[in-house]
């Protein structure tokens, strides 16, 4: 099935030193960070006027401090690069303005946790899997990258690949 989704392409590098074993680093060119998630029901031509009506956007930088585990630290399948605290009141505002837009409901993540998807795994959740975990997010902790976002993509996304289908230029 393929869904839809606002988003951004954000090729961070820093982090992949820390991703332990037992877990697959995501490809450069998969790696974004979701604003809005459509679903699957879009009308791409309808889409498309509401995102012309986006107001302009001034280019913006987001720095990621450390890595977190998702969806939670005792179910992790995911290793995840997240903003800090400026950059995620950037863009939790930029996805009101969005979904604002958009005339869309908010999401079905009702609770907006930004960040980009560093690596993945399939292993069950074990207590060494939690110590490696533990470890690599301790690691991580001074680690840093800072992108500077100048385009909103809609994105699309089908059997675990994600790609983008239209390109909203930032004015600025």
């Amino acid at each position: 099935m393929t869904t839809y989704f606002l988003g951004f392409l954000a090729p961070l590098r820093e982090f992949d030193r820390f991703v332990p074993e037992g877990f697959s680093l995501v490809p450069l060119e998969q790696r974004h960070l979701t604003l809005v998630y459509l679903g699957n029901r879009v009308r791409l031509g309808e889409l498309r006027e509401k995102l012309d009506a986006l107001p302009p956007i001034q280019p913006f930088r987001v720095t990621f401090k450390g890595i977190a585990p998702f969806p939670s630290t005792t179910r992790v399948r995911y290793l995840a690069a997240v903003p800090d605290a400026e950059g995620a009141r950037i863009l939790q505002r930029l996805r009101a303005e969005a979904i604002g837009v958009l005339q869309a409901n908010s999401d079905r993540y009702s609770v907006f946790r930004p960040h980009v998807s560093i690596a993945f795994t399939r292993l069950k959740p074990t207590l060494e899997l939690f110590r490696k975990v533990s470890r690599a997010v301790r690691a991580s902790r001074a680690a840093n990258e800072t992108l500077e976002f100048r385009e909103l993509f809609l994105m699309e996304a089908r059997a675990g690949e994600a790609r983008p289908l239209l390109r909203l230029s930032f004015r600025g």
